[in-house]
Order: structure tokens, then C-alpha cells, then sequence
């Protein structure tokens, strides 16, 4: 039985806020290894990760490369059969839709993430 849109949305929820603006990586690491499946896929328009470590290097190079930006919801997600999706912002606090996008995540029976394909919408200023 697929996981139900509450257990998707709080996936999805769990992995903006506790992977991938986590700057501690114990944190981190410990998050992927309880959310994610250990042969999931995250694609972003960056690459292709496969397993925890390659997407613990994944959010860990995002925060590098924007150290003082931070992800925030733009809806509350949409959900059904296993299968969901977030709009997000990604900014520094004062500008926090610098950046905006959307996860799409796919939950395996088992609650874990599978797949997170993230589409990147448009880069302001």
C-alpha cells in the first residue's frame, strides 16, 4: 500500500528542512539515513546522486555554494498514492524566492523517500 499524502507531505517537509538547510552534518547524515531509502535517486538539474552519501554530498555542496541561503515552503505541498510535490523558495532571509522551485518525491510502501526529481524555476537578480 502506498504511504498516504500525510506521511508524503511530511517527507517532503522533512527533507527541505532537516537535509537539505541542515548545516550540521551529523544532522544531516542521521535525517537521510531514517527518510531515505539507501538506493534512492535525488536528479536536480546539478546531477544525479544515488544512495545516502552521494545525497549527504549533494545538499552539503548546495550549502557550500550558498552558505547563507536557507529553503522555505511556498505551499503546502500536494500528495496522493505514494507520489508528491512542494514549491520552495531558496534565498537569504531577507530574499527568501531568490530562487524558486518544486520536488517532486516518491515514497516507497515502507514510508522511505525513493526518488526526489527537482526542477529549478527561475533564478531572480
Amino acid at each position: 500500500m502506498p504511504a498516504d499524502a500525510n506521511v508524503v507531505k511530511d517527507l517532503m517537509k522533512q527533507n527541505l528542512h532537516g537535509v537539505f538547510s541542515e548545516h550540521d552534518a551529523e544532522k544531516r547524515r542521521s535525517l537521510i539515513a531514517k527518510i531515505w531509502d539507501s538506493k534512492a535517486i535525488f536528479i536536480d538539474p546539478e546531477g544525479r546522486y544515488v544512495g545516502h552519501t552521494a545525497i549527504n554530498d549533494a545538499a552539503e555542496q548546495l550549502q557550500r555554494r550558498f552558505p547563507d541561503f536557507a529553503f522555505s515552503e511556498l505551499a503546502d505541498g500536494d500528495a496522493y498514492s505514494g507520489v508528491g510535490r512542494l514549491r520552495w523558495g531558496f534565498g537569504p532571509p531577507s530574499e527568501p524566492r531568490k530562487i524558486t522551485g518544486m520536488d517532486v518525491l516518491v515514497a516507497s510502501d515502507d514510508r522511505r523517500i525513493t526518488a526526489i526529481y527537482t526542477f529549478v524555476d527561475a533564478v531572480k537578480g
